[in-house]
């Protein structure tokens, strides 16, 4: 079965859109790297073996550049999100991390993933995994969007209405004035 998925992404991989997509963004940054790929869910790895001409994929390697590990299920949403920071806390990364910032830069300037998952699973059922997907991850996105939005305004026009640490002891002391006062009156009263 792997050897079966491993032919197939080699197939999709060795496609004149792919080899000329490589050319022209990572062929430089990435010529002679090994990045290895673990999803630690469904226990598949491969190594990802970029050579002078093209991308292909096996099953080991004697010498890895870096290691990437993760969920399946973070690693689509991480490439289909275009990298949101609330699926790449879910992937670790060992070894060289420039090469990982190529690697993650071509995924996202190429449809390289999508069309890897339309050879692996067929057109109509990677069509309704996008139908589902693709709005879930516009909704991220406009999510994100407004929250570092709110969190800029914050920054910008709301920071002066959290005290000063110099505020939060003037108030203590006046409560602790106010406490001794209180307990003075107390005593008179009593």
């Amino acid at each position: 079965m792997k050897d079966k998925i491993i032919e197939r992404l080699n197939e999709a991989l060795d496609s004149n859109f792919s080899n000329r997509i490589y050319k022209d963004h990572v062929k430089d940054k990435l010529n002679s790297k090994i990045i290895k790929l673990n999803v630690e869910d469904i226990s598949f790895g491969v190594c990802l073996n970029f050579e002078k001409e093209k991308i292909s994929i096996s099953e080991n390697s004697d010498h890895i550049d870096v290691e990437i590990s993760g969920t399946l299920t973070s690693f689509i949403f991480y490439t289909l999100s275009g990298g949101s920071d609330l699926f790449s806390s879910k992937i670790t990364i060992s070894g060289d991390v420039e090469s990982a910032n190529t690697l993650n830069s071509f995924l996202k300037e190429s449809d390289l993933l999508r069309i890897i998952i339309v050879e692996l699973i067929g057109q109509k059922t990677s069509s309704t995994l996008f139908s589902v997907l693709d709005p879930m991850i516009d909704k991220l996105k406009e999510s994100s969007d407004i929250n570092h939005e709110s969190l800029s305004n914050f920054l910008k026009y709301d920071i002066e209405l959290v005290p000063t640490k110099k505020e939060i002891d003037s108030y203590i002391d006046q409560i602790d004035d106010i406490k001794s006062r209180t307990e003075k009156l107390m005593k008179k009263i009593k």
